[in-house]
């Protein structure tokens, strides 16, 4: 057997609950999200405290999501090689501490430098999370822990800037990473003492030449990229949202600090919803036809937002109301994309999660980088972005019906 084929073996552990694991999994993800969410309400005083540009400001997350992105290539492959549960423990560490130094900057350069490093180290939860669940359980118990950990961390992000908020207007921006540092701790101490060690450590995993060769295969490999890309765009137009609108919404709008998190917590929920409209309907409709409903209802608010824009309508509610359409839709597009992307892949969990995870943050974080490039203290730029993502989705849609037609031939 090659080095390009080697698959490690299977560590065989007394398999346990799946609440545990996703209970764990979701508390370092959160963890993760925290880490981006929780301080957007502070972006635009950020400004005022270094004395900078708004735009300077916004690389504090765009760049931090780009690192994120990036990072997840090399922490699957990590976790093939040395295991899922020290690329964890690690990861969370370096959070705890990094979190502490965003809290302790000087200058609005030394924070875009410790929140790109933020990035680096967050970006394990992502990538190990999916390998663990695909280590433990059969198909079956792996579709239930993924939609388990999907409609939950769905939570997180709303809560994430409603807690930012008050804490940014009661204590100051620098208390959102003290929580962020002590929220890293505890999942570091729950990984430690109740998270199995779910593979063996491959030595040969994380040599250039095998890493390269599992990678080339996945980017030739045409159902893989179309569906990563779909998941990729549709996180796209999340972070669009989560970059743009504190500017938009507190500046523009006059929307309060310690009111935005409401807006920005009712488009989870809308995916919340959407998440769960999809897991009613998986029994009854098609994988092809809940795609279809999920493109239909992003390109319906996307549309909504440009008129919306364009005609000079904007206001808080009908601007956060466009994007609750799109989100409902993210539901059904997340619930089937994954398991798509990964339908035609066998072994080499690690380095599949963190292709799929690295190029679905990787296109996010291009949207929320074009984002602050395009900053005009409008919601032009919020519009614009949006469309493309969304004519986007229907090009890949097309491509998705046509993978199935060439397996349907093939099989």
């Amino acid at each position: 057997m090659s080095e390009s084929t080697k698959v490690a073996p299977a560590l065989v552990v007394a398999k346990p609950s799946i609440g545990l694991v996703v209970g764990i999994l979701v508390l370092g993800s959160s963890v993760s999200i925290m880490s981006t969410d929780m301080y957007t309400p502070s972006l635009p005083d950020l400004a005022s405290w270094f004395d900078t540009t708004a735009t300077r400001v916004q690389l504090t997350i765009s760049l931090n999501m780009l690192a994120f992105g990036l990072a997840q290539l090399i922490h699957g492959p990590l976790s093939d090689r040395f295991g899922r549960k020290p690329v964890l423990v690690v990861s969370l560490f370096a959070v705890a501490i990094l979190s502490l130094a965003c809290a302790a900057a000087q200058s609005i350069d030394q924070l875009i430098v410790v929140r790109i490093l933020l990035g680096l180290a967050a970006a394990a939860e992502a990538v190990v999370g999916l390998a663990i669940i695909k280590d433990l359980y059969s198909e079956r118990e792996q579709v239930k822990a993924m939609a388990l950990l999907g409609m939950v961390i769905a939570v997180a992000p709303a809560i994430a800037p409603v807690l930012g908020g008050y804490i940014h207007v009661v204590f100051g921006w620098q208390a959102n990473f003290f929580v962020i540092s002590g929220m890293a701790v505890v999942a570091l101490l729950f990984v430690m003492r109740l998270l199995p060690e779910s593979s063996v450590p491959d030595p040969d995993a994380f040599k250039f030449s095998v890493i390269m060769q599992g990678y080339s295969r996945l980017l030739h490999n045409s159902d893989f990229l179309t569906h990563t890309a779909i998941l990729g765009a549709a996180l796209g137009l999340i972070f669009v949202y989560v970059t743009g609108a504190p500017f938009v919404l507190i500046e523009m709008l006059g929307v309060a600090a310690d009111q935005f998190g409401y807006y920005q917590a009712s488009i989870v929920v809308a995916f919340f919803l959407g998440s769960l409209l999809a897991s009613r309907l998986a029994d009854r409709w098609a994988a092809m036809s809940l795609l279809r409903l999920g493109v239909f209802l992003v390109l319906t608010g996307a549309a909504a937002l440009s008129l919306v824009v364009f005609l000079g309508q904007t206001g808080p509610v009908l601007l956060t109301g466009t994007y609750m359409i799109m989100t409902f839709g993210m539901g059904p597009l997340f619930a089937v994309a994954p398991s798509r992307a990964l339908r035609s892949i066998e072994g080499q969990a690690g380095t599949a999660s963190a292709m799929l995870s690295g190029i679905e943050q990787t296109m996010a974080a291009a949207a929320a980088v074009l984002i602050s490039l395009l900053n005009d203290g409008t919601a032009r730029p919020m519009a614009l972005v949006t469309i493309v993502l969304a004519v986007l989705l229907i090009v890949l849609f097309q491509r998705s019906k046509r993978e199935d037609q060439l397996r349907a031939q093939i099989t």
